[in-house]
């Protein structure tokens, strides 16, 4: 999406719904998961492109949180009933460095930052993991999480769930889960229209830094998770760690990124703006396919 802007990203929202009220049969989802960044508001980037952030006062920047909350539950709730909306917050919700007083400010419009809950057998952990990117603005709350991940994580094994998946806004890597922080080296190039000609990010910025991300890997190996999934990159990542275990990163919905390794990383996956379709089968697979909406370039 060039030219990215708030009208077009509602517009490409309206169109995911509709997109996803129309799925019938064994293609219509139990749930829908949104894996971060619903709002745009998080004034505590150390280099914000967006200039309205940088000169906008505290009152003003909520007034503007308020408006796009409301937006955002005003298209999302035309979802079907049956369809269930899951929602998690990223780092454009709660901050590069989430504190006690971020999160709380995004837990107020949308309900927990992290949670777990059962469908068909599979048991399903949505995470907060941006404390996992940076625990050191709430080292307390980080701790919280963490313990908590391992007993949902026992619990689920000993009640034999037939998949156990877990979402989060940050991939937990790239390539492979044992990357060291100065590994990747490779740029992702934004579209035209998104900050200054050229702009560009370095991918390894998109990941979990190693030592917190060893800490989750040691869970999720130990308790045999199914798969991960997750979105910030704003582009398609088929990877897996040395176990197996896949690490799924899906597109967005609204600006999308072109990285260097785009056509490693994907694996093939179309790039544009679109979603993610998971089919849940028997114990311990399942099979997925993104989908792009029509004409959202």
């Amino acid at each position: 999406m060039d030219n990215p802007s708030w009208g077009r990203e509602i517009e490409l929202s309206r169109r995911a719904v509709a997109k996803i009220n129309a799925m019938e049969g064994e293609e219509r989802p139990l749930f829908v998961c949104v894996c971060g960044d619903l709002v745009d508001t998080e004034s505590s980037f150390s280099r914000a492109l967006a200039s309205w952030k940088k000169v906008m006062s505290g009152w003003e920047r909520a007034l503007i949180f308020e408006q796009q909350v409301k937006d955002f539950k005003r298209i999302w709730s035309a979802l079907d009933p049956d369809i269930a909306l899951v929602c998690l917050c990223g780092n454009h919700d709660v901050g590069n460095r989430p504190t006690s007083q971020s999160i709380n400010h995004w837990t107020s419009s949308f309900g927990d930052d992290f949670f777990a809950f059962w469908a068909n057998g599979s048991f399903n952990i949505s995470l907060n993991n941006c404390l996992f990117s940076d625990p050191t603005g709430a080292p307390d709350l980080f701790r919280e999480q963490f313990i908590w991940l391992e007993e949902k994580l026992a619990y689920a094994k000993a009640n034999n769930a037939t998949h156990i998946f877990v979402y989060g806004h940050y991939p937990w890597f790239l390539k492979h889960e044992n990357e060291s922080d100065d590994e990747i080296t490779t740029f992702s190039n934004a579209p035209d229209g998104w900050g200054p000609k050229g702009t560009r990010f370095p991918d390894g910025y998109f990941t979990i830094p190693r030592e917190e991300r060893q800490m989750a890997m040691m869970l999720f190996k130990k308790y045999g998770v199914t798969a991960c999934f997750s979105g910030h990159f704003h582009q398609n990542v088929v990877a897996e760690t040395t176990w197996g275990m896949p690490m799924i990163v899906t597109g967005p919905l609204s600006m999308t990124l072109k990285s260097e390794m785009s056509d490693e990383l994907s694996r093939g996956e179309p790039a544009g703006c679109g979603m993610r379709i998971v089919d849940v089968r028997e114990a311990g697979h399942f099979v997925h396919k993104f989908i792009l909406l029509e004409d959202a370039e």
